[in-house]
């Protein structure tokens, strides 16, 4: 069996468990004032985080505000257009700080209207009366359920220490988003490299979910190190723990602004202004943010800034996890974990990770759908220039070593490699990058002739990335050119002092997997992936032709304007036995139509990221997935009219789309493919779910040796875990990291980072990260023709044996390959994604 910090909590005990809650129910009046507040950009009202955020520095407690999208039908029917939520009531501060904000918003102009408007709070009411139970499906509760039901959870973990090795408790303090902190000074984690001393704290938080299939409500928990900094860092420090001094009292953790100071071109970190008016007129202490911090992190935490260089390394390991179970059970004990056990019909096939001996057949250039390919080499170092040719060269079984700016040479009879030599292309420094085309007619591609460009890219993770960054310019340039793009990195001369240099071995690891991904790009595969999925000795074999789809859809916020909808599909036509038959396919917007990978790549690349006539709102919801539909039809005609399909669909981002994925409405709702199943497709849904924080971390599996440390857990194995409770077929794929399994990396499970003192030269592990267990959820919503195991399966080895990473990936093929895409996309999270005050 597997243990995982996801726990059901028995509906009878939901009183004990999660407390009650106050509501202040916000009428149409309050409404009407809000929106007559002042509209930033000349057009949005306020984000309800603006004024929370300062009523929680006035009265130190969590407070959360929800609009009417999050009520339940009866709230709304009684008169309530919003919800301000807290823990326990709150005194006359809550008027007097809401009267103080809506001045400064208003800029002191026009009378204050929100405070008149607000009502007296309800009764404390229990949680468990906002929950609706149902037999056989997950309980009903309206939104903001889930998002505040963890406050009272924490409270009472907080009231006994976190206990460690050697008997060592760890206090704990909440915060105002209702996490749990590891701050006692002495429980700080802590480093010296270089002379530089970074400090890190421990971070515990839940989640109250449903879980498919389930009737109960599921309560997970995760941890992480938050790294503290030493610093303010401008604009990158986006947030800051402050404890006001009072013991019982959370610790506030609020935004903090750079803004100037006064002096001429001097600038200064500050929380909002308004909290500043709220505490003055509440006549409490003020609170400044000092310019300079104390050596050892005191009241004031600013949360670390992930692109300077730290000298603790991230994550607590598996140990911690575990202890943090313990502790949940110890002071929860009427939780009840969630059971997976091992699903012996499903069986993965030993991962292949080396090239293909006698090097890449040309069957696998006939996947990309063109006759010929030819990677380009773009290079500046020669550094750079090794690392590719060595790795092409054990693609190709055989030495490869093109002339700069010489001729080709083969791979095999379909697919060869060219050198070229570009420092301006490829520098970041350089303004005008189109200019420096001239003379490289490798690039272009047409007609049954592709090039895909690898290209040297300089950085370093330490090092602040350019102004100018050539990487996302150079990849738009040649998605008009046809051509798909990878980039390998190489490490600036000079980096920052502490910043520690790649290693050889990490080096040739980077450069495999550019170059895999590189020929994922171009469409091109080899034989690892369909061997996984159609090896006979294993049980559920595939043995027909298959139409492998993943669909990706992702909002972003550019600028002030209207969000997109990022939406990426594509599709895996799989010819069991037959490599040259198989096809990578993208759709492609600006072709309107399926095509090649690199193809649909390069046009994706080459445009605007997103559509703002797609969405998630009720107006646009409709139209998307009227879109998918007909992609999905699209797709499914022709000579591939009869082929079976099997859709992999992100639960997050999807199940606002197609309410049939979400767990309240299963299967009773849209879904995609309706419209291909309506004319008599076959179509198969299973929906993943990667985020550990709502699954519930894997923290020990029971079955096999176990260790003379009783504190030590085992890791999940190679195994695919089946949730006993759920009335829907749904699995738990567990795993650990390629660095967890690599020398030494597994020492998160034998010890925790307490236990190791701050040493440079015997206790550089610190530095290290200490991975825990992840795991991703296995939902078939839809069978089609398949069996439920069937379709685990096939999503299982998808995961298993990627075609462009030599380790597993959290989502299947189709899906990871739409992902990626996106993530590559110059415009991807370009601008805009900064919270803002701002709401829609």
């Amino acid at each position: 069996m597997l243990i995982t910090l996801a726990y059901r909590i028995p509906r009878e005990l939901l009183d004990e468990v999660l407390g009650t809650v106050t509501a202040y129910p916000l009428t149409e009046d309050f409404d009407t004032a809000w929106q007559s507040l002042p509209r930033g950009g000349g057009r949005r009202v306020p984000r309800y985080s603006a004024l929370t955020r300062g009523l929680v520095a006035a009265t130190g407690e969590p407070i959360r505000m929800f609009g009417e999208t999050d009520l339940s039908a009866d709230e709304v029917k009684t008169g309530s257009r919003k919800l301000l939520l807290t823990g326990r009531e709150l005194d006359h501060r809550l008027r007097i700080a809401v009267q103080a904000w809506e001045r400064h918003v208003r800029d002191e102009h026009g009378r204050s209207l929100l405070a008149d408007a607000l009502p007296e709070p309800e009764a404390a009411r229990p949680y468990a009366d906002f929950i609706l139970h149902r037999r056989g499906q997950v309980p009903l509760a309206p939104h903001w359920v889930y998002e505040t039901a963890e406050w009272q959870i924490m409270r009472k973990l907080a009231g006994e220490p976190l206990r460690i090795d050697a008997g060592r408790g760890l206090a704990l303090r909440l915060d105002t988003d209702g996490a749990l902190l590891v701050w006692d000074r002495d429980d700080l984690l802590v480093r010296t490299q270089h002379k530089l001393t970074s400090y890190g704290m421990a971070k515990v938080t839940a989640q109250l979910v449903t879980r498919s299939g389930v009737e109960d409500p599921v309560l997970c928990f995760d941890a992480n190190l938050s790294r503290i900094s030493h610093r303010w860092y401008g604009r990158r420090t986006k947030n800051a723990w402050i404890n006001r001094g009072e013991a019982h009292e959370p610790i506030l953790r609020l935004p903090v602004f750079r803004a100037p100071d006064g002096s001429a071109g001097d600038y200064e970190n500050r929380l909002d202004p308004a909290i500043a008016k709220i505490l003055e007129a509440c006549r409490l202490k003020p609170m400044n943010l000092p310019p300079l911090l104390p050596p050892v992190p005191n009241d004031i935490r600013p949360q670390f800034s992930k692109s300077q260089f730290q000298a603790l390394g991230n994550g607590l390991g598996p140990r911690f996890m575990f202890f943090l179970h313990k502790h949940v059970m110890r002071i929860l004990p009427m939780l009840v974990p969630l059971t997976y056990e091992v699903d012996r019909s499903i069986k993965l096939p030993k991962r292949v990770k080396k090239y293909q001996a006698g090097g890449l057949p040309s069957t696998g250039v006939g996947s990309s759908g063109y006759r010929h390919v030819t990677i380009a080499c773009l290079y500046s170092t020669a550094e750079a220039r090794s690392r590719m040719l060595k790795q092409l060269g054990l693609l190709a079984g055989h030495p490869v070593d093109p002339r700069p700016n010489g001729p080709a040479v083969p791979i095999n009879d379909r697919l060869d490699v060219v050198a070229r030599h570009c420092p301006e292309l490829l520098s970041h420094d350089t303004l005008n990058r189109a200019a420096h085309l001239n003379g490289l007619t490798a690039t272009r591609s047409g007609g049954d002739q592709l090039t895909a460009v690898w290209a040297e890219t300089e950085f370093h993770p330490t090092v602040d990335p350019p102004i100018c960054d050539a990487k996302p310019h150079l990849r738009r340039i040649l998605g008009h050119l046809g051509s798909p793009a990878q980039f390998l990195a190489t490490e600036p001369a000079v980096l920052p002092d502490g910043a520690r240099r790649r290693s050889l071995s990490e080096g040739e690891h980077s450069a495999r997997a550019a170059l895999r991904d590189l020929l994922r790009g171009a469409g091109i595969l080899d034989d690892r992936m369909p061997a996984a999925l159609t090896i006979e000795r294993l049980p559920n074999a595939l043995t027909r032709r298959t139409l492998l789809v993943g669909v990706h859809a992702r909002r972003q916020q550019n600028g002030d304007g209207d969000p997109v909808l990022v939406l990426v599909m594509v599709a895996v036509d799989l010819v069991p036995g037959n490599l040259a038959e198989c096809r990578l396919l993208v759709y492609s917007e600006r072709r309107g139509t399926w095509a090649r990978a690199a193809e649909g790549i390069a046009d994706f690349h080459a445009g605007a990221i997103g559509s703002a006539r797609l969405g998630r709102t009720r107006e646009k919801v409709v139209r998307t997935r009227e879109e998918i539909d007909s992609r999905l039809c699209g797709l499914a005609s022709g000579e591939r009219s009869e082929i079976p399909m099997v859709i992999f669909v992100d639960a997050p981002s999807s199940r606002t789309i197609w309410p049939g994925l979400s767990d309240t409405s299963f299967a009773e709702g849209p879904v995609p493919g309706d419209a291909l199943r309506a004319r008599g497709g076959d179509v198969a849904i299973v929906r993943l779910h990667t985020a550990v924080n709502e699954l519930g971390r894997p923290v020990n599996r029971t079955e096999g040796l176990q260790v003379g440390d009783q504190n030590q857990p085992n890791s999940p194995g190679q195994a695919v875990y089946r949730l006993a409770e759920a009335k829907v077929p749904s699995w738990l794929f567990p795993g650990t990291s390629v660095t967890f399994r690599s020398k030494g990396g597994s020492l998160g499970a034998r010890t925790t980072r307490w236990a190791l003192v701050d040493d440079e030269d015997e206790h550089g592990d610190l530095g290290k990260p200490w991975h825990s267990y992840t795991a991703k959820e296995i939902v078939v919503v839809e069978p089609g023709s398949w069996l439920p195991a069937e379709l685990a399966t096939l999503t299982a080895r998808l995961c298993e044996q990627n075609i462009s990473w030599d380790d597993r990936t959290a989502l299947p093929v189709p899906l990871h390959l739409a992902v990626t895409a996106d993530k590559d996309h110059p415009d991807y999270r370009a601008s805009g994604q900064a919270e803002d005050d701002w709401a829609s």
